[in-house]
C-alpha cells in the first residue's frame, strides 16, 4: 500500500467513528455479539432482571425479526414485543408482525414445596434476516435485586476483524498511527482508543469493546491491519495479547 495514501484513509476513519457513549447511556445499554449470543464465541451470555424494572432485549442493531421465543420458566418471566409475534401459525386471530425488541418483566413465580427453586433460567430466541437466513441465540436469565445496572440489552452485528487479529494489533497499529502523526496523545480519540483496549484487557470482545468505548469498527479493522502488517518489525510498544 502507497504509504503517502496512509493519512487520508486514518482520517477517513476517524470521521465515522462516532462520538463517545454518555456516562447515562452507558448505564442503561449494554452491548453483545451476535457471535456470542449465537454460541460461536465464549460462553453463553446473561441478562439480569430485577424486581420492579423490566429489561429489554434488542435486536435492532443487527436488522433481524424475531420469528420464536421460548422461556424455560414462564412462570417467573413475562415476555412483551414491540410488534405482535404470533404464537403459531395456526392462530387466526393472531397477526404477526415484524419484532425486534422483546421486553422482560420478572414476576412473582410459584413456590411448590419440595422442589428446589433455580436461580435463572434460559431465553432461546430465534430470528430471521431480510434475506431470510435464520440465527438461534440463547441468553441465560438471573434475577437481581436492587436497582438495575442496565435496562437494554443490544445484540451487535458479528465483526468484521477477522479472527487472527487481535488487541495486540490494534495497540500496533494505534502506535504506527501516532509515530506518523496521525493521532496524538491529548486527543479524545486517543483516550477512546485507551478505554477500548482497557476493556478488550478486561476480556470483552473487540466488537462490544469498540461499541462501549465509542470509536467505529472500522477504524478498529484499519488499525488491526496495519499492526499486522508490521508483526515482523520490532515493536514500538508493549503489544501482549
Amino acid at each position: 500500500m502507497n504509504r503517502h495514501c496512509l493519512p487520508w484513509l486514518f482520517i477517513g476513519a476517524i470521521a465515522v467513528s462516532g462520538w463517545p457513549i454518555s456516562s447515562a447511556q452507558a448505564q442503561s445499554v449494554v452491548a453483545i455479539s451476535a457471535d456470542r449470543a449465537q454460541g460461536l464465541v465464549g460462553v453463553t451470555p446473561v441478562v439480569h432482571l430485577w424486581t420492579g424494572y423490566g429489561t429489554n432485549l434488542s435486536f435492532l442493531p443487527t436488522d433481524e425479526h424475531i420469528v420464536q421465543v421460548w422461556i424455560d420458566d414462564p412462570a417467573r418471566v413475562a415476555l412483551d414485543f414491540d410488534e405482535p409475534l404470533c404464537p403459531t401459525v395456526a392462530a387466526s386471530d393472531c397477526v404477526s408482525g415484524n419484532p425486534s425488541v422483546i421486553h422482560m418483566r420478572r414476576i412473582q413465580g410459584l413456590d411448590f414445596r419440595h422442589l428446589p427453586s433455580a436461580s435463572g433460567t434460559l431465553l432461546t430466541v430465534i430470528t430471521e434476516t431480510t434475506n431470510g437466513d435464520r440465527h438461534l441465540y440463547e441468553f441465560r436469565i438471573e434475577f437481581g435485586d436492587g436497582d438495575p445496572d442496565y435496562h437494554t440489552v443490544a445484540i451487535q452485528p458479528s465483526s468484521p476483524i477477522h479472527a487472527l487479529l487481535g488487541p495486540g494489533d490494534v495497540r500496533r497499529g494505534l502506535a504506527i498511527a501516532a509515530s506518523r502523526d496521525l493521532i496524538r496523545p491529548e486527543q479524545d480519540l486517543w483516550s477512546r482508543l485507551q478505554t477500548f483496549l482497557a476493556l478488550t484487557q478486561q476480556g470483552l470482545e473487540m466488537p462490544v469493546a469498540a461499541e462501549q468505548a465509542g470509536v467505529s469498527l472500522d477504524l478498529i479493522t484499519q488499525l488491526a491491519d496495519w499492526g499486522a502488517r508490521a508483526r515482523d518489525d520490532p515493536p514500538l510498544t508493549s503489544t501482549d495479547r
